[in-house]
């Protein structure tokens, strides 16, 4: 009850439930595609992105949210390539992406601490007009999943079998990848890349380790991606832990108990 009589504190409570409502579902998708380095990836070149708009003087969050989306654009045309494996396009990407974030940022003009703020975002000092356009976008991304859950799912388990029944497979993996990097870039934005990588991964495989179908995965990865930001939130309060890593703690945490359960029942 303490905390929630904290004004800035609410905020971050707030975040924590938006990302892991936004996040969660979206990461049994990632892992069934085996793309798990995607965000990791992608974090890279959405840092490059915040470093050249401010070498530029454009506004950071427009530009990497323009380049996040791109990058997951490109991913989609190549998901299901003969030639290149996505694996090998991701590796490079966050390689890429990292020289490219560093060059950039030893010529902006702005100070080193500054752009490291902008680049990797901070839960304990989300602003407000933030907040709201995580509960729009997100909001989006809920519903996108809700009504394209049949499409998402077929594309992302089995696409052979779903250009045989006549499914776009192509299209619907723009629609998912653009989803994803919408949701990637606002994350990052607010929560940093760190535990927006977590909850991009953790959740879903999570759930898969534990769940007897699909559709039960998606319950418990929401549940699990909840309950670990709301304990990291007050475990970070109470016990004076910086909060985004302990959330990611509680992730793994997570991760590890349902692991070693799915293998005991096997």
């Amino acid at each position: 009850m303490d905390l929630l009589a904290i004004p800035f504190m609410r905020h971050v409570l707030f975040a924590g439930v938006l990302v892991a409502l936004g996040l969660a579902p979206l990461s049994v998708y990632v892992v069934l595609r085996r793309i798990v380095f995607v965000g990791a990836a992608v974090a890279e070149i959405s840092s490059a992105g915040v470093a050249l708009a401010v070498l530029l003087q454009y506004e950071p969050f427009a530009v990497a949210l323009v380049l996040t989306v791109l990058t997951f654009l490109v991913l989609s045309r190549v998901a299901d390539s003969p030639r290149l494996p996505l694996e090998a396009l991701i590796g490079m990407l966050y390689a890429g992406g990292s020289a490219a974030a560093v060059l950039l940022i030893v010529k902006a003009p702005r100070g080193e601490a500054d752009i490291v703020n902008v680049l990797f975002g901070n839960i304990l000092t989300v602003p407000v007009p933030l907040l709201w356009t995580m509960l729009v976008a997100f909001a989006l991304v809920i519903a996108i999943q809700y009504f394209a859950y049949k499409e998402f799912l077929i594309v992302a388990y089995d696409p052979d079998m779903a250009r045989a029944l006549g499914i776009p497979v192509d299209l619907w993996n723009t629609i998912f990848y653009v989803t994803a990097g919408v949701a990637v870039a606002i994350a990052i934005r607010g929560v940093g890349a760190l535990l927006t990588f977590t909850m991009l991964v953790a959740p879903g495989a999570a759930a898969l380790s534990v769940a007897g179908s699909l559709s039960v995965a998606f319950i418990v990865a929401t549940s699990l991606g909840l309950t670990c930001s709301l304990l990291g939130i007050f475990a970070s309060y109470w016990f004076d832990l910086p909060t985004g890593p302990t959330i990611v703690a509680f992730l793994a945490l997570g991760f590890a108990a349902s692991y070693v359960r799915g293998r005991l029942r096997e």
